[in-house]
């Protein structure tokens, strides 16, 4: 009978046909187990679980255990408690020990500490001090002989810088005052010759300070421009490679190892500047900064 009828009908009949005949028919407990079910997924009070067909593992497909290793950089996530300090960190950590441990809110603080950077040495300051022109003319208008060496008289401070220096060694000093009974007696001429005779010697080194804060004159001997203030170096304000300068090169034999801390201004103050503790710690920084075998002060009058 079927083959009298149209073929799309023919089809559909069949196809309704091996439907009823395929389908199994359930039993009123499982059916009722299943309304049971769908009705426990439609509420959300559980979970569905499906059991999934067992799937037997290739054991040629995995890859041997020995092939993998985990990234050194990265945390151990086993137990990331409050107050739990990971035993592996990130390359971004510099040093472990600036990990702290967690804070009562159970983060954890981590603080970069950056390295200061090394103070420079005592040659690397040296060279970096500014330097003075020489104008052989203008020390000589001013009696520095022992910078041109044409007087006979700078023998004599030859003679006093040898003795100076045996001295200085013989009862390990350093410091050297420089002074006169009253004003403008050639303190200040004794101060700068002595310094440009001892800066030939290539293994010392010399500084020489314009501490007369009175009658400041060494940078007008030099004929140095622009000078700083010695008031601003004893307190603080500028450091020992902005304030000491040295001799710049020159025909007339003067050493670069000679530096020179001049003063531009009349300090009204000077005893109390003298005084204070920001005097003293300047003082200490400069012998470490610039670590000098021999320190020359020319003093003011003792008279003034």
């Amino acid at each position: 009978m079927c083959r009298d009828l149209p073929k799309g009908r023919r089809m559909s009949e069949n196809r309704r046909t091996f439907t009823r005949k395929s389908r199994v028919p359930l039993n009123r407990a499982e059916r009722e187990r299943l309304i049971a079910e769908l009705a426990t997924l439609k509420s959300g009070e559980e979970t569905a679980t499906f059991d999934l067909p067992h799937v037997e593992e290739n054991k040629d497909d995995a890859a041997p255990e020995d092939t993998i290793s985990p990234r050194p950089d990265r945390v151990d996530q086993t137990d990331l408690t409050p107050g739990h300090i990971p035993t592996a960190i990130d390359d971004t950590v510099d040093n472990p020990s600036d990990i702290k441990p967690a804070s009562d809110d159970g983060e954890a603080e981590l603080t970069a500490s950056a390295s200061p950077a090394p103070a420079p040495t005592p040659e690397q300051t040296w060279a970096s001090l500014g330097t003075i022109p020489i104008d052989p003319a203008h020390l000589e208008r001013n009696l520095i002989i022992t910078a041109g060496r044409h007087d006979p008289a700078h023998g004599a401070f030859d003679v006093l810088r040898t003795r100076l220096i045996e001295t200085l060694y013989e009862k390990d000093w350093k410091r050297v005052a420089i002074t006169s009974p009253t004003r403008d007696c050639g303190k200040t001429f004794t101060s700068v010759n002595l310094a440009i005779s001892l800066s030939r010697y290539e293994t010392n080194h010399t500084v020489l300070m314009d501490m007369d804060m009175r009658n400041p004159s060494v940078a007008k001997v030099l004929g140095a421009a622009d000078p700083t203030s010695m008031g601003d170096f004893l307190q603080g304000q500028i450091s020992a490679a902005q304030h000491f300068r040295r001799l710049g090169r020159n025909a007339l034999n003067i050493g670069s190892n000679l530096a020179i801390g001049l003063n531009d201004r009349v300090e009204p103050f000077a005893s109390e500047l003298l005084q204070d503790p920001l005097a003293d710690a300047a003082f200490a920084r400069m012998m470490e900064e610039l670590d000098p075998d021999v320190v020359l002060y020319d003093l003011p009058g003792a008279g003034v």
